[in-house]
C-alpha cells in the first residue's frame, strides 16, 4: 500500500480538477476519501445506514449522509427487501501473533487469490482496527439471502476469521464504508494488491460488480476445496450402512390440503388479505363464452403457484370452477364449447407449465415473492393442538373423534391462511375433516359451546357463517419470555391426520372414526394397549376390540405393529368391505349440493330483476346453470329434480376423468 495514494489525514473535499468516468471521480491522493465514500454513497442499496455518533460502537440507523463524516459510517449490504446488492467479508484478529502473519491477514491473502483466480472483482480495505480486513465484492444483481447465507458459511469452514453476523442477517447486516473512520482515529484504508497499482482501475474493476455465475463458481471451487481438505489422508470411504426399510407412515397417503366442493368456500378478510380474496373471486368469476378462456386460466394457475397452492388443491378447483373452465372444456363450432375427454391429464400439465413459470419468475423476482405471512393463526393452531392433547377425554367415542377431526380441519385452515377468523363452508370442512356435514355441524356447535371457536357472524344468502378461533380453554400456564414459534411441521403432520380420517375404510359399519383414531396412534408408533390407551383415551377393552379389528383387515401383524404397505392395505380393506368410492361419492353429492344452491340464487335474482334488465343465463360456464330452474307442474321449485340433474352431470365428468 502506497502512503502517497492513501492517507488518513487526506482532505475530505473532492479535488475540483478531477474527471469523471461513469459516475466515479478519478481518485487522487488527496481526495481519495471522498471518492470512495460518494462511490459507495451512490451504490448503497438503501437511504439509511449505520452510524456510530459518539465513537463508542453504539450504532443506530441514521440518513446516509451526503458527505462523508467524521464519525463511522456502516453500509447496509442489503435492500429493504431482503436481496444482497454487496457483499463484505469481514475477517477480525483480537491478538497480535508472535510469529507469522495474524488469522484475518492471512485469511484475506488466501480468500483473495481465489476471487484473483476466478477473476471475480474485489476490494480489499484495512477497517481501522490493527488487523481487521474487509473484503468487498459488489454485486451486479440482486442475490437471495439464503444463497448469500449458504456462500457465507462455506467461506467460514474455509476461513475461521471471518465474522459472520453481516452476511447471515439481510435486515441489519452492515460493514463500515471504505474510507469511513474508525473510532479508533484511523480510517477503512483501500489496500492494492499491487502497491505499485492504479486504484483507479481497481475502482473501475470493481464498480462492474460480480455475477450470479460468478457466485456459483466461487460456491463450486470451495466446495471442492473443502471436500479436498476434509478427506485429506483418510481412506476410502465405507459403503453404507443397510437399513430395514422403516414402516410406511400416513405420509404416503395423497390427497389435497383442504377439501373443495364447488367454490372455495374458506374466505378470508378482504381488508387485510386482499390478494387471497381477489383469488378466490376470480376463480368463481364465470368467462363468456366468446371470450378468451385460456388466457385468464393460465393466470388463475399463476396465482395459486403464488399463493402455494398444492397440486391436489390445484386439480379439484379444476373439476368446478367457473374461472378454469379452460381446463374442462375445449372450444367447437364457434362459440360452443365440449368436454375435453382427459381433462384430468390435461389440467395437470397446464398446472406443471404454471409452476414452472412461476418458479422461473421467482428466481429473476427474488423481492417479490411472497410466503404465507402469520397473523396469530398458526401460533393460536399450535397452542389449540397443545391443549386438545392434554385432555384426551374429551374426544373418546365416536362423537369425541369427530369432533377432534373438525378441530383439525380448523386448524389446518388457520394454519394455512395465518389466520384466526374466516367463513366455513360447512361441507368443505366436513369433506377435510372426514365426516357428514350434520357431524360437522354438531361439532362446531360443541366446539362453540365449549370455548374453542366463537360465532362473530351469521349466515346470509350464499355466505357461511363467519368464526373465530379462540384460545384453548384448557391452555396451560408456561413461564416464558414470549411466544414461542409455531412447528413448521404441524401444518404437514395435520394434513396427513386428515388424510387418514378421511379414508373410505373408516366409513364401514363396525369400524368408524375411534378404530380410525387407533390405526393413526399405531402408525405413531405407540405399541401395547397401555400406550395406545394413553394416546388416544380409549378404554382398554375398545383399544383390544379395535386391535382385533385391524389385524383381521391384515393392517396390523400378531404382534401388535403396523404392516408396512399401509396404503395398499387400507385400500384392499375398503373394497373387501364394499365402501371403496364413499367418500368420492359424498363429495360429488356435497358439490352437487352446491351447485344446486348456487343454481337457485341465479335464479332468485333472475325472477327479481326488472323484466327489462334480466341477466343472461347463458353467459354461466357450466352448461346446466344456464337454463331455468326444474319446477313441479305446480311451478314451485323442483330441488330434488335439480340436484338428480347435477349428480349425473358430475358422475359423468368422473367416468371422463377415470377413462
Amino acid at each position: 500500500m502506497s502512503a502517497g495514494w492513501f492517507d488518513g489525514s487526506a482532505h475530505l473535499c473532492a479535488d475540483p480538477s478531477a474527471t469523471h468516468n461513469n459516475g466515479v471521480t478519478v481518485v487522487t491522493p488527496a481526495n481519495w476519501r471522498h471518492t470512495y465514500y460518494q462511490a459507495f454513497h451512490t451504490w448503497s442499496p438503501r437511504a439509511t445506514a449505520r452510524v456510530d455518533p459518539d465513537g463508542k460502537h453504539s450504532y443506530v440507523d441514521a440518513p446516509l449522509p451526503e458527505q462523508l463524516p467524521s464519525i463511522p459510517v456502516a453500509m447496509y449490504l442489503a435492500d429493504v427487501h431482503g436481496t444482497f446488492r454487496f457483499l463484505a467479508f469481514d475477517f477480525d484478529a483480537t491478538d497480535t501473533p508472535t510469529i507469522g502473519l495474524p488469522d484475518s491477514v492471512a485469511d484475506t491473502i488466501a480468500f483473495t487469490s481465489t476471487l484473483r483466480s476466478l477473476r471475480i472483482p474485489y476490494l480489499v480495505t484495512a477497517s481501522g482496527s490493527q488487523w481487521g480486513r474487509h473484503v468487498w465484492i459488489r454485486l451486479a444483481n440482486p442475490v437471495a439471502a439464503r444463497t448469500v447465507r449458504s456462500l457465507a458459511h462455506l467461506v467460514k469452514r474455509a476461513h475461521r476469521s471471518l465474522d459472520l453476523s453481516p452476511l447471515t442477517n439481510p435486515r441489519t447486516g452492515c460493514v463500515r464504508i471504505p474510507a469511513s473512520a474508525h473510532r479508533s482515529g484511523t480510517c477503512s484504508t483501500p489496500v492494492l494488491a499491487d502497491p505499485a497499482g492504479d486504484p483507479n482501475e481497481q475502482l473501475a474493476l470493481f464498480s462492474a460488480g460480480a455475477t450470479m455465475l460468478d457466485l456459483r463458481r466461487l460456491t463450486k471451487h470451495l466446495t471442492m476445496m473443502l471436500t479436498v481438505l476434509d478427506t485429506a489422508g483418510t481412506s476410502a470411504p465405507t459403503p453404507p450402512e443397510r437399513r430395514p426399510r422403516p414402516v410406511e407412515t400416513p405420509t404416503a397417503l395423497s390427497g389435497p390440503t383442504i377439501v373443495g366442493t364447488r367454490t372455495p368456500g374458506i374466505r378470508l378478510d378482504e381488508a387485510s388479505d386482499g390478494h387471497r380474496s381477489a383469488l378466490h373471486a376470480t376463480l368463481s368469476t364465470p368467462i363468456a363464452l366468446n371470450d378468451d378462456h385460456s388466457g385468464p386460466a393460465f393466470a388463475v394457475l399463476l396465482r395459486m403457484a403464488a399463493n402455494g397452492w398444492s397440486s391436489d388443491d390445484v386439480l379439484t378447483a379444476a373439476r368446478t370452477a367457473p374461472a378454469l373452465e379452460y381446463l374442462r372444456t375445449s372450444r367447437y363450432s364457434g362459440t360452443g364449447r365440449t368436454e375435453r375427454p382427459n381433462a384430468h391429464q390435461f389440467a395437470a400439465r397446464q398446472w406443471s407449465r404454471a409452476v414452472t413459470a412461476w418458479n422461473a419468475w421467482t428466481d429473476t423476482n427474488p423481492r417479490r415473492s411472497r410466503t404465507v405471512i402469520d397473523n396469530g393463526g398458526r401460533v393460536l393452531a399450535q397452542q389449540i393442538q397443545q391443549a386438545a392433547d392434554t385432555d384426551r377425554s374429551l374426544w373418546t367415542g365416536h362423537a369425541g373423534v369427530h369432533r377432534r377431526c373438525v378441530l383439525d380441519a380448523l386448524c389446518l385452515v388457520a394454519w394455512e391462511t395465518g389466520r384466526t377468523e374466516f367463513d366455513i363452508d360447512q361441507r368443505r370442512l366436513a369433506l377435510t375433516a372426514g365426516v357428514t356435514q350434520p357431524t360437522a355441524s354438531r361439532s362446531l356447535s360443541w366446539l362453540r359451546d365449549n370455548g374453542w371457536i366463537t360465532r362473530i357472524d351469521a349466515s346470509r344468502g350464499a355466505r357461511s357463517d363467519r368464526y373465530r378461533m379462540e384460545p384453548p380453554p384448557t391452555a396451560c400456564e408456561v413461564e416464558s419470555q414470549g411466544v414461542p414459534a409455531p412447528d413448521p411441521t404441524l401444518g404437514s403432520h395435520l394434513h396427513q391426520l386428515l388424510l387418514h380420517a378421511r379414508h373410505d375404510l373408516w366409513t364401514a359399519p363396525g369400524l368408524g372414526g375411534p378404530c380410525g383414531a387407533t390405526h393413526r396412534a399405531l402408525l405413531s408408533g405407540h405399541h401395547g394397549v397401555a400406550s395406545l390407551v394413553h394416546a388416544t383415551g380409549h378404554t382398554p377393552a375398545l383399544i383390544a376390540e379395535h386391535l382385533e379389528q385391524l389385524q383381521d383387515l391384515g393392517l396390523v401383524t400378531r404382534c401388535g405393529r403396523a404392516v408396512q404397505k399401509v396404503v395398499a392395505v387400507m385400500a384392499a380393506a375398503a373394497t373387501r368391505l364394499g365402501v371403496a368410492g364413499v367418500v368420492e361419492a359424498r363429495q360429488r353429492l356435497y358439490t352437487a349440493e352446491s351447485l344446486m344452491w348456487e343454481w337457485w340464487q341465479r335464479e332468485l335474482t333472475w325472477r327479481r330483476a326488472p323484466r327489462l334488465r334480466k341477466p343472461i343465463r347463458a353467459e354461466h360456464p357450466i352448461p346446466l346453470l344456464r337454463g331455468r330452474f326444474p319446477t313441479k307442474p305446480d311451478g314451485r321449485a323442483d330441488f330434488a329434480g335439480a340436484l338428480g340433474r347435477l349428480l349425473a352431470s358430475l358422475s359423468r365428468a368422473s367416468a371422463l376423468e377415470a377413462a
